[in-house]
Parts: structure tokens; C-alpha cells; sequence
């Protein structure tokens, strides 16, 4: 073979492998992507809301008919309803910061049973607490005391200058901070509201009084 015909070869392959380096090459295959459209995997998770087949929802706000009782004590306005299993009750003040209910003290703030709400930023919080003394800030989280969180759904709103919450609670938690309540017996409440949202801030007011339970179904 001759060196010419060697060389021509060479010059051949050469272009060929430059041509194949100058072509345009297939993407790489990738992981398939969600599409933004399928709201299956788009959609924001919503957290659902507690609703009973009585009709109640924790909601924030108090519907026709939602309730089976309503009072005021002092200047907290109270609606309530009750099964055989939980309490339903919402409660709101002319305040722009925390409203508390404390169900069945036996010695002014001791041994209430309370539930304490503030909206602060738009964020609704609420404290299942008991009342460890007769004055003061007295009222830990339940949760500092060895026992347990035991609302079982609640909402609160601030507008218009009324703070309101909307709690579902059971009757008897088996928590022994939480005093275990019997349908058909009243029971004292003290009630208080603060223009704070701190947990421990000073009443704006207070009061004292009373609601009764519906016997079991």
C-alpha cells in the first residue's frame, strides 16, 4: 500500500470526526418535571376545618342557629352547645388582644379550667391552662404541669375591634388539669380580656358567672 493512498485515509477520517463534533447533538435525557397545571401537585394544603355533624364549625364566626345558648358576663359575650362527649363554646370582647374563660374555679382563679386566646399578627392562638392559685398570674399551660393539650379544635379572628374564639373541647379530657364537666349541672366562669396579646398580661376586665350544660342526648 502506498504511502499517498495511506495518507488520503488519514485526510478522509479526519473530516469525518471533525463533521460528527460540529453537529448539533440530542438533549439529554432528564427526570420528568411536574406540570405547574396540575393542581394535584401544585395546589397549597389546606388545613381542614373541624366541623360537626350538628352543624358546629371552628371558624371564628357565629352562625344562625350554631349555638343553643348565649349570655353576657361582664363584657364578654358567650354562646355555648354541648353533646354527650364535648363542649362547643365561643366567646369574644371589645378588645384588641386576649380574651380567657375559666370554667369551674373552686377558689376565685384556682382550679379553672381555662382556655386562653390572643390573635397576634393574624396567627390565632390558644392555651388550654389551669389555675394554680387564687390571684395572679397563676394559669400555666397545662403542658408545664405535666398534663397534656386537650382542645380538640378552636379558631380565632380580631376585627372590628372584638377579638372571638370558637373552641370544641371534650367534657372529660381524663386530664387532671382539666376539670371534667356533666351535662346538665352549671358550672361558675370567670372571664377576662386584656388589650395585650401577652398570655399574662393585665385584665383589661374580669367577671364572673354562670352557664348551664343541656343533659346528654
Amino acid at each position: 500500500m502506498s504511502a499517498r493512498y495511506v495518507w488520503g485515509l488519514v485526510v478522509v477520517s479526519l473530516v469525518l470526526v471533525l463533521a460528527a463534533c460540529g453537529a448539533p447533538q440530542a438533549p439529554a435525557t432528564t427526570a420528568a418535571q411536574p406540570d405547574p397545571t396540575d393542581t394535584a401537585v401544585s395546589a397549597a394544603v389546606e388545613t381542614p376545618v373541624a366541623e360537626t355533624e350538628g352543624g358546629w364549625v371552628a371558624d371564628g364566626a357565629i352562625g344562625a342557629g350554631e349555638y343553643a345558648h348565649e349570655t353576657t358576663i361582664g363584657q364578654m359575650r358567650l354562646w355555648w352547645s354541648n353533646d354527650s362527649e364535648y363542649l362547643y363554646i365561643a366567646f369574644e370582647a371589645n378588645v384588641r388582644g386576649m380574651v380567657a374563660i375559666g370554667l369551674a374555679p373552686e377558689n376565685r382563679m384556682q382550679g379553672a379550667n381555662y382556655l386562653i386566646g390572643v390573635v397576634d399578627d393574624g396567627e390565632a392562638q390558644l392555651w388550654d391552662a389551669y389555675g394554680t392559685a387564687p390571684t395572679g398570674n397563676t394559669h400555666p399551660p397545662d403542658e408545664e404541669l405535666g398534663g397534656s393539650n386537650d382542645v380538640v379544635a378552636f379558631a380565632g379572628v380580631e376585627e372590628d375591634g372584638v377579638t372571638r374564639f370558637e373552641v370544641q373541647i371534650p367534657l372529660d379530657s381524663g386530664d387532671a388539669n382539666d376539670k371534667a364537666l356533666l351535662p346538665g349541672e352549671t358550672y361558675r366562669i370567670i372571664v377576662a380580656g386584656s388589650n395585650s396579646d401577652s398570655f399574662s398580661g393585665m385584665h383589661t376586665f374580669r367577671a364572673s358567672g354562670e352557664i348551664t350544660l343541656d343533659a346528654a342526648p
